[in-house]
């Protein structure tokens, strides 16, 4: 009797973690107005290059808004018809893939410490919004916290 109480409470934890999980990783928690804070150069940018050793889009200050019918913002956020997608990826999978990509100055990336220097909460767990009309992923930090990737930058957003 007692194994069956251990394994039904091992149950309801397992399925209150799950919900906990599902529930993070919402549409709801990316609706709205978000304000574009700051950038900050790119782990992967090639120091030799210089596309994105400075912000030069005029992003800083600018809104994204969720919306149902559309994302709206400065190009090249800004699309139409969304097809929102939001899961939990690992941190090899955030901005294309370019945290696990080996370079001559980073021959083995460790796409885990990336995340970990870009404060992400949980580097390990990411949840991600795809909108799918625009090429840029949006990835939660913390909550209330979206970071993009575009030019061999990162940007901040925080929700307005």
């Amino acid at each position: 009797m007692r194994r069956i109480h251990v394994a039904v409470a091992g149950a309801a934890v397992l399925a209150v973690g799950a919900a906990s999980a599902g529930a993070a990783a919402d549409l709801k928690d990316f609706a709205g107005v978000w304000t574009i804070r700051s950038s900050t150069v790119a782990p992967w940018k090639d120091p030799k290059s210089l596309v994105g050793a400075k912000e030069t889009g005029g992003l800083i200050g600018r809104t994204v808004t969720f919306a149902a019918d559309a994302v709206r913002g400065p190009p090249p956020i800004g699309c139409t018809k969304p097809a929102y997608k939001v899961e939990t990826v690992g941190p090899d999978m955030i901005f294309e893939g370019q945290l696990a990509e080996p370079r001559e100055y980073a021959k083995n990336p460790d796409p885990v410490a990336s995340a970990t220097k870009l404060a992400f909460s949980d580097p390990r767990h990411i949840v991600t919004l795809d909108a799918g009309c625009t090429e840029i992923q949006f990835h939660v930090v913390a909550p209330g916290t979206l970071v993009f990737g575009l030019d061999n930058r990162v940007y901040l957003m925080t929700r307005k």
